[in-house]
């Protein structure tokens, strides 16, 4: 045995997968079984390439390392997925188990639809008298979906009665509440009850019928399905249909168990869902309803200080990663200089590919399938204590997985990416209360947004810098060119006198420059002048700075801790440069006469009186070597 299980979810039913995590987590306490949750956030109002590169979590892990898996399939927005992370598993022959949805050649388990809502629908009709009733439906081609309203028109059809109307969404909120405003709006009269598909949905009607004067239960009659708790939480409680969700996890979990000990075994299970009637359909709740949405008005404001605290964790890393020049200026610019969001507990990092930060977005690989074997750990806090920049093999999921013999540790896996750029991912250890109130969706959608940021940031740093380098640039030499001089030479002597150093500033010039130009051509000018730039590079001590000041003259400044040996260093200098020049075995005499100027913390001059003083050295140098071509009989030149 592995002592490794994986679950595989979209985390936004983040109250089945609340219910399936702690009742699974229970048991597998038991065993010592570490469980691995892959978590997606992929939504249909999402662009394509988004949801598709975040499918890619659910390739992160090998089939081989698990003992077995289950898939929250009624969660998934995309079923060709789901059969995709079913084949990877049966391919390696490790048992998987669906959660409320067939799958071909695999055995599930699943609550039904229809017995909860027929209980719902005779409640209403029969006790409450409903005989206006509206259907509020859920995605388009939904099985649930289907199952419950067949439900419900039945019971309607049995008394003699037929839906009022029907309105069409998405199982979401605002697409509801959209749909009852326009009906109000239209005139018609008033329903004298709503049923809807689920939850979210009657919450978004409750609130349109409220916003337009009407109360529920007085006015009309409202219900749900799927008792989630902010149905539970609100006024009036919402009637609803329960799964009996709050024993699922403890039950896969058996169930699982029993398809890892008997991997040939195929079966199917079904448990009946329930109506629990309360405030929403003018029935009393019950004592717990009453109780449990008291401690959560209690809570309320620490709920939403929590996500207020996330808020201000990511307004404080605007600015200082603003500054990044690098990746690791992520933690070292970025995170220390913030406190850790207590949501994310003590153990959790962030995963990214190595050359997010490196390649651009023409290089950077388009796919969305994949993680890299040495993926950087951009940041991770263990036990509490911040660690910079590392890498480790993305196989073993977690750094330094290890189980931990007599433990069950929970880890949550779920994707950090831009359309079809994959960044890496999030782990978080033994805190997966964020999975639990979408927190991590936020965490995650704030998280790419500051990574994303960042990386432009960087490139636009590196474009910038090459374009000055290049604007301050020779194209000939490669040195520095007037404005180069400018800005870099002269602000080094500028740095050193601040510093109370002195500086060495040297001025060399080519000899009878005209005589190669007019005599040997322009091309052997030009070549004259990149083997001067080379050999003055080259002869200088380590750490001097070089331009072009003009057409064949350099310039160079750099460091003074002596001024003993200067004029016996320029010797050197200059004899080195000649040996130079003839080991190229040019077609023509080439030389370059050398000047310099020491530059003290206290001198006043500008930069064109010390480039004047070292010219008037250098100047007297070349005097001398004119005077000695000239004795051998050599053309005068300049």
């Amino acid at each position: 045995m592995k002592n490794r299980i994986a679950i595989f979810t979209n985390g936004f039913s983040n109250e089945f997968v609340e219910h399936i995590v702690t009742g699974f987590h229970k048991k597998a306490k038991e065993d010592s079984t570490d469980i691995f949750v892959f978590t997606t956030y992929c939504s249909a109002n999402d662009h394509e390439l988004q949801n598709k590169c975040q499918l890619n979590i659910f390739h992160l892990p090998d089939p081989a390392d698990f003992d077995g898996a289950i898939m929250l399939t009624n969660t998934y927005n995309f079923p060709d997925e789901q059969e995709r992370v079913c084949a990877r598993f049966q391919r390696a022959g490790v048992p998987m188990l669906s959660l409320e949805v067939d799958v071909p050649n695999m055995s599930s388990i699943k609550s039904e639809n229809y017995r909860g809502v027929r209980e719902l629908a005779v409640h209403l009709v029969e006790k409450h008298n409903a005989k206006k009733i509206i259907y509020v439906n859920g995605v388009a081609g939904n099985v649930e979906n289907s199952i419950r309203r067949q439900a419900l028109t039945d019971v309607l059809k049995e008394h003699g009665l037929e839906l009022y109307s029907e309105f069409h969404c998405d199982f979401g909120f605002y697409t509801a509440y959209v749909q009852m405003k326009d009906f109000i709006n239209s005139g018609k009269d008033m329903p004298d009850a709503v049923v809807c598909a689920n939850d979210n949905m009657a919450l978004g009607i409750n609130s349109a019928l409220t916003e337009k004067g009407y109360n529920v239960p007085e006015d009309v009659l409202l219900t749900g399905f799927d008792m989630i708790k902010d149905g539970q939480y609100t006024f009036p409680i919402l009637s609803t249909v329960s799964r009996g969700w709050d024993k699922f996890g403890e039950l896969a979990y058996d169930k699982l168990k029993y398809q890892i000990e008997n991997p040939d075994a195929r079966f199917t299970e079904e448990y009946n869902s329930y109506f629990v009637p309360s405030e929403s359909c003018g029935c009393p709740p019950s004592e717990e309803a009453v109780k449990n949405r008291f401690n959560a008005i209690r809570n309320s404001y620490f709920n939403n200080l929590q996500m207020t605290i996330m808020d201000i964790f990511f307004m404080g890393l605007q600015v200082p990663l603003s500054f990044a020049e690098k990746k690791e200026d992520f933690y070292e610019k970025g995170m220390l200089s913030v406190r850790d969001i207590p949501q994310t507990g003590l153990d959790y990092c962030l995963c990214t590919e190595p050359e997010f930060f490196e390649l651009n977005d023409d290089e950077y690989p388009e796919r969305i399938r994949g993680y890299s074997s040495n993926m950087d750990i951009l940041y991770e806090l263990r036990d509490g204590k911040r660690l910079p920049l590392r890498h480790f093999d993305s196989k073993a999921l977690y750094p330094d997985y290890v189980h931990e013999e007599g433990k069950s540790n929970l880890y949550i896996f779920a994707p950090l990416n831009y359309l079809n750029f994959i960044i890496g991912y999030i782990a978080i250890k033994n805190t997966p209360e964020l999975l639990y109130n979408l927190g991590l969706s936020r965490f995650i959608k704030n998280m790419n947004a500051q990574l994303l940021s960042m990386r432009r940031h960087i490139f636009s740093e590196r474009t910038n810098a090459e374009l000055k380098k290049i604007y301050m640039t020779d194209a000939l030499t490669g040195l520095y060119n007037r404005l180069g001089c400018q800005e870099v030479l002269y602000g080094y002597i500028s740095s050193r006198k601040q510093d109370n150093l002195k500086s060495i500033l040297v001025f060399a010039d080519i000899d009878r420059m005209k005589t190669i130009n007019d005599k040997y051509g322009h091309l052997n000018g030009d070549l004259a002048i990149r083997a001067t730039a080379d050999a003055f590079k080259k002869h200088s001590p380590e750490g001097w700075l070089f331009g072009r000041y003009g057409g064949d003259e350099f310039i160079a400044v750099g460091p003074c801790t002596s001024t003993e040996n200067i004029e016996k260093n320029l010797r050197r200098l200059s004899e080195s440069m000649s040996e130079e020049f003839k080991s190229l075995n040019l077609n023509f005499l080439l030389h370059a006469s050398v000047g310099y100027t020491v530059i003290e913390p206290g001198d006043d001059e500008s930069i064109a009186d010390y480039i004047e003083r070292a010219d008037k050295y250098m100047y007297a140098e070349k005097e001398k070597y004119h005077k000695y071509i000239d004795s051998l009989s050599e053309e005068p030149g300049k």
